[in-house]
């Protein structure tokens, strides 16, 4: 029986790690291969879709359709980071610098992009699994969450910023991202019930008032997308924490904290 398990636990990383290659290569051969060298932006969304999708369906694969309904949510953090990567990726770096085409850092950037997508994928993995049966590498899984949260936050708000969306789209948008992203961690490291919905409220509230002030003082995507992200890692910690004593002493200097950080990427941002 256990050797059963150790084989098909060997299997279920095998179709990670091919999965995680294809989406990679396939996000580079994409650029390498195309005639143009700027993409239209409803483009660059339908390719970030298109891996979204890819994503989600590879991850049932890799799982041998053994999953929950719950399942889902792991399988959507999973694959909304492979999303915001990809669309972040066009942003930021195929946007911006020409030289990317050079082989060496288009190498070094596609290594970077299969473990993001590796990590991610064992994650949603490892929460999957952790339905069926109790798993020593549920801390791992939550400490990867805890990552791939921060790093999906940043993507999409420079994504949505670069977009150049109307307002009326890219607030909503906006709200959508930062909700999926703070429940379904909340929900990686055993927070359930009232507790889970509040402290998602609460959090989506101090992350989207610090994107508002920032995103009102001027334009400098790179402060603007960062802001929101220091925001839900002190959110985070707070909440985290089993301590009651040890959290209440420590709220008063991560307010002050953030305050201060707040005012500098204003500053920092009306001078860009």
């Amino acid at each position: 029986m256990e050797r059963s398990n150790a084989g098909s636990d060997i299997e279920k990383r095998g179709k990670l790690l091919l999965l995680a290659a294809l989406i990679a290569v396939a996000m580079f051969l994409n650029k390498i291969l195309q005639k143009d060298t700027t993409v239209e932006i409803p483009r660059i969304y339908l390719n970030g879709g298109l891996y979204f999708a890819i994503s989600f369906v590879g991850l049932l694969w890799s799982f041998n359709f053994q999953v929950k309904l719950k399942s889902v949510l792991y399988i959507i953090q999973a694959a909304l980071f492979v999303f915001s990567e990809a669309i972040f990726i066009e942003f930021f770096f195929f946007q911006k610098f020409n030289r990317l085409y050079e082989a060496l850092i288009l190498l070094i950037l596609l290594t970077l992009v299969f473990i993001g997508n590796y990590v991610a994928f064992l994650m949603a993995n490892v929460f999957n699994v952790g339905l069926f049966k109790n798993i020593p590498l549920i801390h791992v899984g939550r400490t990867s969450s805890y990552l791939l949260s921060l790093l999906t936050i940043y993507f999409v708000t420079f994504s949505f910023l670069s977009s150049n969306l109307p307002i009326y789209i890219l607030l909503p948008l906006i709200v959508i991202a930062y909700a999926i992203v703070v429940y379904v961690h909340y929900l990686n490291i055993g927070i359930g019930g009232g507790d889970q919905i509040w402290k998602t409220i609460l959090t989506g509230l101090v992350v989207l008032t610090l994107f508002f002030g920032v995103f009102l003082t001027g334009n400098s995507h790179e402060i603007v997308s960062f802001v929101p992200v220091v925001g839900y890692f002190l959110c985070v910690s707070v909440v985290s924490q089993s301590d009651i004593e040890y959290k209440e002493r420590n709220v008063f200097f991560y307010l002050v904290s953030l305050a201060i950080f707040f005012f500098v990427a204003v500053f920092i941002n009306l001078l860009g």
